[in-house]
């Protein structure tokens, strides 16, 4: 810009006694002759604008980007794709001229603050409007910033310095409400806009549907509720909040920029003078905005907080693993590697961008470009200078290309190469990593870079990698995960090789992942002294475990083995599946007692048939199975079918214990009928039969009465008035207790009448069909 700024001006200008058009015959004066420099400043300027802007969607709209292959994407699609962005780029310049020039107007100086809040509406629909069309959220981000650092800098149209800085202030309140509460409820309206559709439509139109109609329009549901979940929990809100942030700030650095270019062009463009601006006031201007940038930082810092708090997202987190990630990326432009599938498309390649260096250069480099491109169509336009009737506008369009061309050469060729006099090792180089972390760390702290704290920090986590007890607690913690992921480290390739102990490396590669399963503290380990005790109480478990058998099954038992460890596995991803929707359910009262409790004493849990169950999971797995077959293991479609099914049920510590005991003394009584015991030993029928031994007592007494009013409390706890209470062996019980040897004199004898007679016949018949 300085460059064609002194090429073009009126001191020094190339094109001296050319007239500045091809039907002017006038005579060329110095007045001519400054209005013919400013004009050609502003052309110059215009293709200095579309250069850059056509070069940096070169770099936002690479070829083969996401890692795709040229058999991926043609030739064709890449230019459509292109042409698409910059002809959106054209007008959306032509809809912020307009409002340039609108900002000249005394209505609008009168009316500043509400046109403020009215633009402020109007970029929030812009942004949707563009993120739609667009179908990619980088795409519209470079725009986004051109529009708010357009809008910033109409606010130099206020009366004075003190209006300028209330409506400063006001558009700092407005970004801060849109960015905790306005963006996130459009976002949510926007998400959930498809769910509503198809609930009005079902309620308005249900009628005369058939089956397979109804069925349609429910698994729509379920795949939109899918949907909905992943862009509401996954990382795309947090996305978006980023990306907001990123855009605004990018513009309110931009703003000083803008300021010292219109200070540069004051009597070119005559925006400022139009402002009631003068070149020196204009200064101040510059030096608040940029004063200001600090101070937005904390306000950005405290709004970030917020955001985190208020929906909560881990905000350091996911920028820490996005430094992490672009440091060590793929490729240099790391729009070139491979994108992340479970992140959705439309933002992808932001994504893909990690809120890095480069992904800052592009927005600012487009946002530089439509500055430029606009200043220069102000100058045209101020001049009344129509560009394609001057006969050196080739000839300029020419000078710059190629020298913009030139310059871009030699900023690749200096950020590309190594300089080592100097130490410069260019920018955004891949760094080669060695495969082993000790060699990475070891090589940084034999360079000596960093801070003297980051080397004892790394000196540090090189000591902590080579500590047995450290890889003792890592194996140990992430057991389940290294197990997962054992099977990418092995191809069939590998698996024909010998192992480190010159058996076949299938036998090793089962005795280390046998290992793994058992790996745990105070576990012992081959080559542990003897004398030495574990710190747990388990070790011969873990002694016996590791003595197991490891020959391979085959045949039945294999058979069963998969089987199992199949369905062990399903319940396990299954239930982990639905967790968080389980927790998210939880009341503040007790569903069983009714009463209030602290949260951390209610328990989330799941009901079958109107009551806790701690089996509701399986008996919902086992109607899944019996819905979809058993082999169906979509963890979308479990999701989906157990909100339908599940019945939540939120229980106290309390109510959980005596659904404990109940469940015992359910199993206890179940166990305890008669038709379901077996005697497995003579020693066992003793002991039955020394813990309840049949008694024999007479109802009239008081010993009588007391056990008859037990037996029939029994019978009606236990639900059944006809059950008997239960006893092992009763039948051998009797014929035992009739078998045994008594005197005479223990037995009675008495006459009976008919009516005796009767009652005893008819007691002793329904005592033989109970005993059958």
């Amino acid at each position: 810009i300085l460059t064609i700024h002194s090429w073009f001006s009126d001191s020094s200008s190339w094109f001296e006694g050319v007239r500045g058009a091809w039907s002017d015959n006038s005579k060329i004066d110095s007045k001519t002759e400054m209005n013919n420099s400013m004009c050609r400043l502003g052309s110059a300027l215009v293709v200095l604008g579309f250069f850059t802007i056509y070069r940096t969607t070169q770099a936002l709209i690479p070829k083969n980007a996401g890692g795709s292959t040229n058999e991926g994407q043609s030739e064709g699609s890449l230019t459509s794709k292109r042409s698409h962005f910059l002809w959106i780029c054209l007008a959306i310049e032509a809809i912020l001229m307009c409002v340039w020039e609108f900002s000249y107007s005394e209505t609008f100086k009168n009316n500043l603050f509400r046109f403020k809040v009215l633009f402020q509406m109007m970029q929030i629909l812009l942004d949707l409007l563009l993120s739609s069309i667009m179908g990619d959220r980088l795409l519209a981000a470079p725009i986004l910033v051109s529009i708010q650092m357009a809008e910033m800098l109409i606010t130099c149209g206020a009366h004075n310095f003190v209006d300028f800085t209330l409506v400063f202030l006001l558009e700092v309140a407005l970004n801060v409400f849109q960015r905790l509460l306005l963006y996130p409820l459009i976002k949510t309206i926007t998400v959930l806009r498809p769910r509503w559709r198809i609930l009005i439509s079902r309620a308005v139109n249900n009628r005369g549907l058939t089956i397979e109609a109804k069925k349609q329009r429910e698994r729509a549901l379920q795949k939109v509720n899918e949907e909905i979940e992943l862009r509401t929990e996954g990382i795309e809100p947090l996305l978006d909040s980023l990306s907001i942030y990123s855009m605004e700030k990018t513009g309110g650095m931009l703003l000083p920029f803008m300021c010292l270019l219109l200070i540069l062009l004051y009597r070119e463009t005559e925006m400022a003078s139009r402002y009631n601006i003068n070149q020196h006031d204009l200064l101040y201007y510059c030096l608040f905005a940029f004063y200001m940038i600090p101070w937005m930082s904390i306000v950005d810092s405290l709004v970030l907080s917020s955001q985190e708090l208020l929906y909560g997202w881990r905000m350091h987190d996911y920028l820490s693993f996005q430094r992490w990630r672009f440091a060590n990326r793929a490729n240099m432009w790391n729009l070139l590697s491979q994108k992340d599938d479970s992140v959705s498309r439309s933002l992808q390649n932001m994504d893909l961008l990690c809120f890095s260096s480069q992904y800052y250069f592009i927005l600012t480099l487009m946002s530089i470009g439509f500055g430029t491109n606009m200043l220069g169509l102000t100058i045209c336009l101020r001049k009344k200078y129509n560009f394609l009737a001057d006969p050196v506008f080739p000839l300029i369009v020419a000078i710059v290309i190629v020298w913009s061309e030139l310059i871009a050469r030699v900023c690749l060729l200096i950020s590309n190469n190594e300089v080592d006099f100097i130490c410069w090792n260019g920018i955004w180089r891949v760094t080669e990593g060695k495969g082993v972390m000790d060699d990475v760390i070891a090589a940084k702290l034999a360079i000596g870079e960093g801070r003297q704290e980051d080397l004892e920090e790394e000196r540090h986590d090189l000591m902590a990698l080579n500590s047995d007890s450290f890889r003792r607690k890592f194996v140990d913690k992430n057991r389940p995960w290294i197990l997962q992921h054992l099977i990418q480290l092995i191809t069939p390739r590998s698996l024909q090789s010998t192992g480190p102990d010159n058996r076949p490396l299938v036998d090793y590669i089962r005795d280390v992942y046998s290992d793994l399963q058992v790996v745990g503290e105070g576990a012992r380990r081959p080559g542990d002294d003897a004398d030495i005790s574990s710190d747990d109480s388990s070790d011969d478990e873990f002694e016996i475990r590791r003595q197991w058998n490891r020959t391979p099954l085959d045949g039945s038992r294999l058979l069963i083995a998969q089987i199992w460890l199949q369905k062990a596995r399903k319940r396990r991803v299954f239930t982990s599946t639905v967790s968080g929707i389980i927790d998210k359910r939880k009341d503040d009262h007790c569903h069983s007692c009714y009463q209030t409790y602290s949260y951390d004493s209610l328990t989330a849990g799941l009901a079958w048939e109107g009551d806790y169950s701690p089996s509701a999971i399986d008996n919902l797995i086992h109607l899944f199975e019996d819905s979809y077959g058993p082999e169906e293991c979509s963890p979308d479609l479990w999701k989906a079918f157990f909100r339908k099914q599940a019945l939540f049920y939120t229980i106290c510590s309390d109510c959980t214990k005596k659904a404990h005991n109940s469940n015992r003394v359910s199993a206890i009584h179940n166990t305890s009928r008669p038709e379901s015991i077996s005697v497995s030993s003579q020693s066992q029928s003793d002991e039955d039969d020394a813990a309840m031994d049949m008694i024999i007592f007479d109802p009239d007494t008081t010993e009588g009465t007391m056990l008859n009013r037990w037996l029939s409390a029994a019978r009606d706890k236990l639900g059944d008035d006809d059950v008997i209470i239960p006893s092992y062996n009763q039948k051998q019980r009797k014929e035992k207790y009739l078998s045994d040897d008594r005197s005479s004199e223990d037995l009675v004898t008495s006459e009976l009448d008919d009516v005796s007679s009767a009652i005893l016949s008819t007691w002793y018949s329904k005592a033989r069909r109970n005993c059958r």
